[in-house]
This record gives structure tokens, C-alpha cells and sequence, in this order.
């Protein structure tokens, strides 16, 4: 028993395990590996020198387990909350696949009853396996109709193939290579941007926004242009780049037989068809009538009828006999912005939906019209909190007929993928979510204070509170609201039950009239529930009546008072202190400022937390400034030791290359003074990780650190110093690193962990367990890392955890 008190006074073991060493108390939790459970640690008072003789100890018995340790990785279970906006399916329905707006695609397992991620270091080439290597979403993702192991995928500039189900993908060895499309554009609903040759694989058509259509028919090794069909013109010539969906590809099937034209859409030049199997193309013939010049989507009848809907004119329509019928105009349609169409194989039965899920039926080829209501409920096995589906507006995107089950629709929605069993009876159409196994949520932060459970904030679904990291959410603050987005929770000392956020919706342009646009406010139970700030300041250059004039940004709370708040808004407007909980507001002065946009945060969609507040220190906040605007004076760092009243410029100029996007100022919990800060830009030059042990004065860079995303900081493996946790490079080798020794040293705990290729925006640690860490990435949620007797291995396909050796 002395051996493990004595490892207990080290942090090593807990007295309250009798006869358990550290070796046996990770033998125990093997079966916990994410058990909640608080860990109230008994501290002995031990002398020097038997402290002295336990650290001998730890170095002859503890080391040796540690140089075998073994990391576990698995994802933090909150499921969806992105949207899917592209679906596709081989004939037989074998194989099914979706695509994700903000990272990759996903593939449906009958086998592990959930969809599986296709974009991972298991299935991408080498070349992609580097830090953020395929961090954003898929342009398009397709199957081949008479092939379920063909799938096509545009992806990052490349168009890539695969042969075995998705397994692993090839990219091709020409053009079409590093072509501009972005999956997260308005766009990303229209489609199919590629299409599949019913009959041959190796046949397809991609199209893009900027550089017309392309075509294979080698499977997708090569690609050449296809001249006839002219690049879609920019939509939108006053933003930046060319703006407007890509070239859109239908092959038709007359009387569902293969033997029809091509038919391609490129948005403002119109319907363009093909005789040869794409090779060449000539304007489509329609009788002198004035057809679309853009469509959304498209779909053919088994008559060999066309139906197109259009988002952007607001119009649906039907090309029958060499003719165009506007049926908005004289068909029975309103004009909506419509997103989506579907028909059913087995019959004329025809569904057109609109961009906010309202369903219009008809059972007559398109003669007249039923409108339909819809709802939604969550699924057998899905994520709980996937009910707040279930409102007027249900976004949406692809929908489709099940090849082989009469009656079903699939569909890409805001919130996932969901089906509905379809009855002529029926005047509602009822969702169902099947959307397990899908993590696309825009990780902002994860906090834990001690003896409490994981925060995990998220762009539009807010803070989810996780006492179970291997069960889906049930719901989610400060409200279940759509939409809000929780950029930041902070926490304090101070309180480890009291958290502040500065959560607000993103719908910047409306729906502020239930008098929640900003849902900033705090928490006294640990984020089970919420109070809204009493008032919010107006910044200089706001109007009072604007509900979003205060919201965003990056906010702290001091270390000894819950009521001390700093809180700097987004569009670099000026930061505000309160020291009564919200009651009241007082504006930041910094010296030298130019009103009115003194702040340092300029768009609501970084990953910036430039405010922290001191680890010890009641009313000591920090402040990063990155001069922008005409406040290129205050760049620097700021320091304030009352509570936010005066500030004082202790750093000027940068402290690292390129602070105004991703950069992380982070101070270390129980140091008084100390604090690292990274630009958090992989790709920059210059960007070491920097220390400072004097409330920021002066900087020193860590040794062969660089390129990091974020730090955290977590329970120490011995009294003292907290366990520092990175991700980025050291010495040139990108990976997930840990330092149990204030930084002299760093151990490597992942290098993709679970496949992943998305890029990280925050890193967080558990107080409570040492060793555990939780990473959140730009478009994939969360995962945690924690040690675990695990066998390591390489990351398989369609694994959901992954082992690593640590090194």
C-alpha cells in the first residue's frame, strides 16, 4: 500500500484503489475508457525525502509502462448537424452515398448499421496525408449505376475514382487537377455535377463552374475537355472568383432503356445534348420555345419526360415532345425557390420540393399538382437531439427514389440524411432520420472544469454537455434553437460549475423576432442550463436596434470573480467588461485606438481566441490585437489587471506572422503570468510555438515546435505542472503531441487519428483523467484521445476507433 500512496502523491494512482498500482489502475479502466465518474483524489502529506524515494519509484516501475503506452481513439458521439447535400445510389441499391457541405463523404454499412467515412487515411493517396490534407467538403460523389464498387469523387481540385466500394481511391493522371469548386458554395445544392454512364463504369462527365465539362471513359485515369459545352457564367461578378454551380449532367434513359442522349446544364447558357455518349455536344432543340438557362436539379420520367426545378428564377419545368412547359407559370406550380426533384421508377408519380421542404405531388406526369405538409422524427438509433428537425423549414438538397424499395424517398437534408415511406392516402410527408455514424459538425471549443463534464461548443446546434462520450447527444444549450452557434465557452477557477458563452444565431439577415439573435449568457450548473446577459452593450459604429450588434467573438471570465466578464464581439467591433454579470457593460479603451472598430475579430467564422484570462490571477485578462483597420497601432498584446478597466500594451507589434485568422492565445492553468500563443496557420512560415512567462512582455519560442493549431492543457501526471497537449509539427513531423515536462520533451499520442484529414480548430484536456484529450476539427466534430491497453495498428476502413503506439 505505501507504493501507492506514495504514487497517489504524484498523481499517479488514487489511495481509494486498494492494492491497485498505476499498471493496474489502466488495466481497470480498459473497460472505461470514457467513464465520467468524478475523481476526487485524496493528497497525502508526505516529506521530502519519501516524495523523494516515491519519484524513484515512479522512474524504476511507472517509465517503463509509459514507454508502452498506447493511445485509444474514438469519436466524441454528438452525430450530424451538417448538411447533406448530394445523394447517390447504384441501381440495385446496393451501394449508397452522400456528401458532406464541410468535410468529405460518407458510405452506407448494412454491416456496422451506420454511414462510414469515405475521406480517411485508409482510402486517400499518400499525398493527402498531411496536416489538414482535405480539409473542407466533397464537390460531388457518385456511384455507377451498374457497378456498386465504382465511385467517382471530386474532392480538393481533384476528381478521384474508386473500384472496390470505397476502400481506397486513385486520383486521376490528368486534368481534370486542381480545378476551383467549392463544396460549401451556395451552390452545393445543384447537381449532379458528375454522372455515371448507365450501362459503362468507365464512361462519366464532370463538370465544373469555371472550366466547363470534362469526360472519361477510362474509369477515370484520364479526362478531356469536352469544347461544345461553354463554362457557366458567373452569377455573381461583383464577388470574389467565379461564382455559379458547375455544368449539371443527366443520361437519359427513354422508357427506361439505355440508349438516350447526354444532356448537360451549363447555368446561363442553357440545355445542351449529346448523340455520342458526351463526346460532343449541340444546343437542345425546343421548337423556338424559350427554355431554362439554369436548373437546380433535374430527373428523367420512364416516358422520357425531363422535370427541372430552378432555385434562382423560382420555376419548374417539363420537356416533353421537342418542347419546354413552364409548369409555374400554367402548370400548376407557385413560383418558389425549389431545390429538388424525384421520379418514381414504378409509375408517374412526381415530387418537386422546394429549398425549405415543402412537397408538391403529382400523379398525372405533371398535369396537376397536390401540395403536401411534412414532419420529421428521429430514426431507431440516431442522434436524439435530432428532433429539432422537426419545424417548418427542413432544408434540403438531393432527393431520390430507392432503387428496390417501392414508395421509399431518400434525402440529403440540413441536419443529415433522412427517408420517407411515401402513401397517396397521405397529405404529410413524415422524415425519418438515418443519419448514425455521421459526425459533420463545425467544432468552435471543448472545456472541462474539474470534477465536471466536456463542453463541446459547435457552429449552429450550440453546447452539448457530455457525461457520455460513446452515446448521441439528447439535446443541447443554451437553447434548442436553429440556429445557434456557440463559438466560445469559458470557464474559471473561480466556479468549476460556472461557464460563460457567447453562443448567437447565424442567421444574421432574420428570424431575431423571438428575441434570441445572441443567447450570450452564463451557466451555474455546468452547462445544463442557461441565463441570457440581462443587457448588451452597443458598439461604437452599431445601432441599438440591431439584435446582433453585440454577439460573437471571443470572451473570458477572471479566475477569481464570476462576475468579472470580458467580451470581445466579431466585425472587430470594440470589446466591453462587465464586473456584474451582465447587468451592465463598459467599453475597452485601448490607447491610441481609432473609433469605431477597435476590436481584433473580424468575421464570425474564425477560429480565433485571442481574449483569455489569467490562470491564478483575479481580473487579469489578455488581449491579441492584429491592427486591423486603422488600428494598426494596437497590434500587440494587451494587458489589463483590473478586471478590464485600463489596459496596458506590454507586447507591441506581432508576436507570430499571420495573427489575424486562426491564432490562439492561451494561458496555463495555476501559472500566474504564463501563457503560449500560436497563429494557428499550418502553412506559414515563421510560426514556432511561443511562451511567455511574464503576462506576455516577452515571447521565446519552443524548441523545434511549429505549425500549431492549438494547445491545451490538462491534469498533470505529478503534482505541479499541467500536461501540455499540441497539435502540429516538431522538428518538421505534423501529429498530436504531449509534453509532461513543461515542453523540454514531447511524446507523439496520434498522427491522423481515426483517419481523420480535416483540420483541427481547437483542442481541449481533461482536468480529471490524465492523458485524455478531445480535438475538434473544422468539419467532422470531435474526437478523444486518452491512454488505453489497446493493440495498436494502422487506421482500417470503416473503423470507428483507432489504436497508436505512442513514440
Amino acid at each position: 500500500m505505501l507504493v501507492e500512496l506514495m504514487l497517489a502523491e504524484l498523481g499517479l494512482a488514487d489511495p481509494k484503489m486498494t492494492g491497485r498500482s498505476l499498471v493496474a489502475h489502466r488495466m481497470w479502466r480498459l473497460g472505461r475508457p470514457f467513464d465520467q465518474g468524478r475523481s476526487s483524489m485524496m493528497r497525502l502529506s508526505l516529506s521530502v525525502s519519501l516524495r523523494g524515494f516515491a519519484l524513484l519509484l515512479w522512474g524504476l516501475v511507472v517509465l517503463p509502462v509509459a514507454r508502452a503506452e498506447t493511445y485509444l481513439w474514438r469519436p466524441v458521439k454528438i452525430g450530424g448537424g451538417g448538411f447533406i447535400t448530394g445523394y447517390s445510389s447504384d441501381a440495385s441499391g446496393s451501394t449508397r452515398v452522400v456528401r458532406a457541405d464541410v468535410y468529405g463523404a460518407y458510405i452506407w454499412s448494412d454491416t456496422a448499421n451506420r454511414w462510414v467515412q469515405l475521406v480517411t487515411t485508409a482510402s486517400m493517396p499518400s499525398t493527402f496525408h498531411v496536416q489538414n490534407g482535405l480539409n473542407e467538403g466533397v464537390y460531388e460523389v457518385v456511384v455507377a449505376p451498374s457497378d456498386a464498387r465504382r465511385i467517382y469523387l471530386a474532392l480538393k481540385g481533384r476528381v478521384l475514382t474508386s473500384r472496390d466500394g470505397g476502400r481506397s481511391f486513385a486520383a486521376s493522371s490528368t486534368a481534370p487537377f486542381e480545378h476551383g469548386f467549392d463544396p460549401n458554395s451556395e451552390f452545393r445544392n445543384y447537381g449532379p455535377f458528375i454522372s455515371v454512364d448507365p450501362v459503362r463504369p468507365d464512361v462519366a462527365l464532370f463538370g465544373t463552374p469555371a472550366d466547363g465539362l470534362w469526360r472519361t471513359d477510362d474509369g477515370g485515369v484520364t479526362w478531356s475537355r469536352v469544347p461544345t459545352v461553354p463554362p457557366a457564367i458567373d452569377l455573381r461578378p461583383a464577388q470574389d472568383g467565379h461564382q455559379s454551380p458547375g455544368i449539371i449532367t443527366w443520361f437519359e434513359k427513354p422508357g427506361g432503356q439505355v440508349a438516350g442522349r447526354v444532356w448537360a446544364m451549363s447555368a446561363g447558357n442553357g440545355l445542351f445534348a449529346s448523340s455520342d455518349g458526351g463526346r460532343s455536344f449541340s444546343r437542345l432543340a425546343s421548337d423556338g420555345q424559350g427554355g431554362p438557362s439554369l436548373l437546380t436539379q433535374g430527373a428523367f420520367a420512364r416516358d422520357g419526360t425531363f422535370f427541372g426545378v430552378d432555385r434562382e428564377t423560382r420555376m419548374a419545368w417539363r420537356y416533353r415532345g421537342g418542347a419546354w412547359q413552364s409548369l409555374t407559370s400554367n402548370g400548376g406550380l407557385p413560383s418558389l425557390p425549389f431545390a429538388a426533384v424525384a421520379i418514381d421508377p414504378d409509375d408517374s408519380r412526381i415530387l418537386v420540393i422546394d429549398q425549405s421542404g415543402t412537397v408538391f405531388r403529382s400523379n398525372d406526369g405533371g398535369r396537376l399538382w397536390t401540395r403536401l405538409a411534412h414532419e420529421s422524427r428521429v430514426g431507431s438509433g440516431d442522434p436524439p437531439w435530432l428532433r429539432v428537425s422537426n419545424a417548418s423549414y427542413f432544408a434540403m438538397s438531393r432527393i431520390m427514389f430507392d432503387p428496390v424499395k417501392k414508395d421509399r424517398l431518400w434525402a440529403g437534408a440540413g441536419m443529415g440524411v433522412f427517408y420517407a415511406d411515401l402513401s397517396d392516402s397521405s397529405r404529410t410527408v413524415t422524415w425519418v432520420s438515418q443519419t448514425r455514424g455521421i459526425e459533420e459538425l463545425v467544432a468552435n471549443d471543448v472545456n472541462q472544469a474539474p470534477g465536471q463534464a466536456p463542453l463541446f461548443a459547435v457552429w449552429d446546434f450550440g453546447i452539448h454537455v457530455k457525461r457520455d462520450l460513446t452515446a448521441y447527444s439528447t439535446s443541447y444549450g443554451p437553447k434548442e434553437r436553429v440556429l445557434i452557434a456557440a463559438q466560445q465557452v469559458a470557464l474559471t477557477p473561480a466556479n468549476p460549475r460556472f461557464v460563460v458563452t457567447n453562443a448567437s444565431d447565424t442567421r444574421t439577415s432574420c428570424c431575431s423576432e423571438d428575441g434570441d439573435a445572441v443567447l450570450a449568457g452564463y451557466s451555474l450548473d455546468g452547462g445544463d442550463s442557461w441565463t441570457k446577459f440581462a443587457a448588451l452593450p452597443t458598439p461604437p459604429g452599431t445601432r441599438p436596434e440591431d439584435p446582433w450588434r453585440m454577439a460573437f467573438g471571443t470572451i473570458a471570465v477572471s479566475a477569481g470573480d464570476t462576475n468579472n466578464i470580458v467580451w470581445e464581439p466579431t466585425y472587430n467591433r470594440a470589446p466591453f467588461y462587465t464586473k456584474d454579470l451582465g447587468r451592465s457593460w463598459r467599453r475597452v479603451v485601448l490607447s491610441g485606438e481609432s473609433l469605431p472598430f477597435t476590436g481584433s475579430h473580424p468575421h464570425i467564422y474564425l477560429s480565433r481566441k485571442t481574449l483569455t484570462a489569467d490562470g491564478t490571477r483575479p481580473g487579469v485578462f489578455y488581449l491579441v490585437h492584429s491592427g486591423e483597420g486603422a488600428n494598426q497601432r494596437l497590434q500587440g498584446l494587451w494587458r489589463t489587471g483590473d478586471g478590464g478597466e485600463t489596459w496596458r500594451h506590454v507586447f507591441k507589434g506581432e508576436i507570430a506572422p499571420n495573427t489575424g485568422y486562426a491564432a490562439k492565445l492561451r494561458a496555463v492553468p495555476g501559472r500566474p503570468g504564463e501563457l503560449f500563443f500560436t497563429s494557428g496557420i499550418p502553412y506559414a512560415t515563421g510560426t514556432p510555438l511561443r511562451r511567455s512567462r511574464d503576462g506576455g512582455e516577452t515571447w521565446t519560442s519552443i524548441r523545434g515546435v511549429s505549425q500549431v493549431d492549438d494547445i491545451a492543457f490538462g491534469r498533470p501526471n505529478q503534482a505541479g505542472y499541467p500536461t501540455i497537449f499540441l497539435s502540429g509539427r516538431l522538428n518538421g513531423e505534423y501529429g498530436f503531441w504531449r509534453s509532461i515536462d513543461e515542453g523540454e520533451n514531447w511524446t507523439k499520442i496520434g498522427a491522423f487519428p481515426v483517419g481523420s484529414l480535416d483540420q483541427v480548430t481547437v483542442l481541449g484536456a481533461d482536468t480529471d483523467h490524465f492523458g485524455r484529450v478531445y480535438v475538434g476539427y473544422m468539419g467532422s466534430g470531435f474526437l478523444v484521445g486518452e491512454p488505453a491497453d489497446c493493440k495498436a495498428k494502422p487506421y482500417a476502413f470503416g473503423e470507428d476507433a483507432e489504436c497508436f503506439s505512442l513514440r
